[in-house]
């Protein structure tokens, strides 16, 4: 029943619950993006401190091999345990380079003489999920490239191998 001032009877609807409905669909709206984000974040990182350890590791399993063969494929192994230490299973690109010159460098077979330095570069290539799908092909890359350096002594006092 209408009272005599009520101009209408459509101003005074029950809007009990849209609130809730409209909460629940933008909390959707951004949390999605948000999650997605946090996942190619946490996996980058993930990959990026296992890159840091695994050159680290592959430097000290070289220097303390008895000759370079054996030094060259021990830091392989110590890099793919470390990549493994952190749920990676996919070997890691393992390379040395002269000191100095970076990652950049061209890549070359590092001899056990004493005194020689070298920069142990491990590389790995990180697939965002999904990226390589539907609109986010054009939004974010497909692939993001982590690596790992550490400066390599050997050392001067050792016997060469």
């Amino acid at each position: 029943m209408r009272s005599k001032g009520d101009p209408s009877p459509h101003l005074h609807r029950d809007d009990a619950g849209s609130g809730t409905v409209e909460f629940v669909g933008a909390a959707a709206l951004l949390l999605i993006p948000l999650l997605y984000l946090l996942l190619c974040v946490f996996d980058v990182q993930r990959s990026s401190f296992a890159a840091s350890q695994a050159a680290r590791e592959a430097g000290r399993a070289f220097a303390t091999a008895p000759t370079s063969e054996l030094g060259v494929a021990r830091a392989r192994t110590a890099a793919r345990l470390a990549f493994g230490d952190q749920g990676i299973t996919d070997p890691p690109d393992v390379r040395f380079t002269t000191a100095g010159t970076g990652c950049a460098g061209p890549s070359i077979e590092p001899r056990l003489v004493a005194g020689a330095r070298y920069t142990v570069c491990v590389t790995r290539q990180v697939r965002l999920p999904y990226a390589d799908k539907g609109f986010l092909k054009q939004a974010v890359p497909a692939r993001v490239t982590v690596v790992g350096r550490y400066a390599l002594s050997v050392d001067r006092f050792r016997e060469t191998g």
